[in-house]
């Protein structure tokens, strides 16, 4: 009532006066908004006057800072524990967890474990559960059955990709594929001591060959080792090295199991995939220790890739390129004499397929092509066998086949001037560019036809 006679008197008031200000609309708009906050005020308040009740109340309490706790307080408060972050739960879970955890401790693995299967299973969204999948893959691996390990450890990624756990985890299936490695391919075993920078590995006597069937034919299953699974070890080695730089790329050991499956599928001639984890340790740790090896052992992978000048040609480039990069990036490297070697090498297998499109042109008879083709190998590798047979096809092809070919394709033949033998390496000059390799001596490239 009190509202509306203000609002009754303050539109006679205008009426009256006539002066200029705000038009009728206007200021009964404002007198209702005026009027809605007094009523709102009104209404927050109570009878009682706390300040915790109605729209105002509520909206200090959601602002309120009260039980907020920064990282010191929670370690003054003991709230850093594994035990009491994630969700809460029960005093009944937590009990659970300290006895299995009093089992582990005394040696009863195998009750431990029973108990903290229970307690993973139970309680999987809390930290409880984080802690309990931890301590059951360690007792599988306390009790040798590294299989069951190696399931429970991914496991526990899988659950908890930010475990606190990712260190020690990773350091267990290293452990793993380091005795599945040893038993599957004795040779891994000097592999495994360079890979490693980490101090987790324990000496011991060098490995004899297996003669185990199921470790040489990888469908046979194995019954008989409980310490090994029952299908592929060598495969299931290579899954705990993966995910040990996956789920901690950025750990001490990343780089090293990287190292060890990159030279494992290289024993096995796997030349590919050895290729793409060599690449990766290249392109993501230039800070390890394995770096130069990565390139040493990246072209090497690479050249054997390549299948002959009849087939593409990308890994004879890349070998050529990483070989150069190393020559570069390396000088104090043992290495480089080899190196040039190898270089020298590629650059004959580069002259073979600058003369294998000859061949293929001369069988196909178009002679146009072959001129083209001779002219590119002379021009690329001129101090080769190749360039000499070449230099002959040029000089028995009829001009006469040539018609349609540019004015200078056919001044350079006329005036292609004759070329002296291919040297031997004694005799080839001093190369002032890595890429500038020589070949090596004329008989070993020469060509029969």
């Amino acid at each position: 009532m009190f509202v509306s006679r203000m609002q009754d008197r303050r539109m006679d008031s205008a009426q009256c006066t006539r002066k200029p200000g705000l038009s009728r609309l206007q200021s009964a708009a404002l007198l209702n908004v005026f009027a809605i906050l007094i009523t709102v005020g009104s209404g927050c308040l109570n009878s009682s006057g706390s300040r915790d009740s109605g729209m105002f109340g509520k909206m200090t309490s959601m602002l309120s800072t009260d039980g907020i706790r920064g990282p010191l307080e929670r370690s003054l408060y003991d709230e850093n524990n594994v035990l009491e972050l994630g969700r809460k739960y029960s005093p009944e879970a937590k009990a659970k967890v300290t006895a299995a955890t009093a089992k582990f401790d005394r040696g009863e693995f195998k009750a431990a474990a029973k108990d903290f299967k229970s307690a993973a299973k139970k309680y999987k969204e809390s930290s409880i559960g984080e802690e309990a999948q931890f301590r059951l893959a360690e007792c599988y691996y306390a009790m040798g059955d590294y299989p069951a390990s190696q399931d429970a450890f991914d496991q526990l990624f899988e659950d908890y990709p930010s475990t606190r756990y990712v260190e020690p985890a990773t350091r267990r299936l290293f452990m793993i594929a380091k005795v599945w490695l040893e038993v599957a391919d004795p040779v891994a075993k000097s592999e495994i001591r360079q890979a490693s920078g980490e101090k987790v590995l324990e000496e011991a006597a060098p490995a004899k060959p297996s003669r185990d069937p199921t470790l040489i034919v990888r469908i046979l299953p194995n019954f008989h080792d409980s310490s090994r699974p029952v299908f592929d070890t060598q495969g299931r080695a290579l899954e705990a090295l993966k995910a040990i730089w996956l789920n901690d790329p950025t750990g001490p050991l990343a780089d090293d199991s990287l190292m060890l499956t990159a030279t494992y599928y290289q024993r096995q001639d796997n030349y590919v995939e050895a290729d793409r984890y060599f690449k990766i340790l290249r392109e993501e740790y230039p800070n390890s220790p394995h770096f130069e090896k990565a390139f040493i052992l990246g072209s090497h992978v690479k050249l054997m890739s390549y299948q002959g000048p009849y087939y593409e040609g990308r890994e004879l480039e890349a070998a050529q390129k990483l070989k150069e990069q190393s020559l570069h990036l390396f000088p104090a490297s043992s290495t480089r004499t080899q190196t040039r070697k190898d270089l020298d090498k590629v650059y004959l297998m580069q002259a073979e397929r600058a003369w294998s499109e000859i061949d293929y042109y001369r069988k196909k008879r178009r002679p146009r092509a072959v001129a083209i083709a001779c002219i590119k190998l002379l021009n690329d590798y001129p101090d080769t066998q190749y360039a000499v047979e070449a230099r002959r096809i040029l000089q028995s092809v009829d001009r006469s086949e040539l018609s349609g070919l540019p004015e200078e394709i056919l001044q350079y033949l006329n005036n292609l001037p004759e070329l002296s033998p291919a040297r031997s390496s004694a005799e080839q000059p001093q190369v002032k560019s890595v890429s500038d390799s020589r070949a090596e001596p004329a008989d070993e490239g020469r060509i029969r036809l």
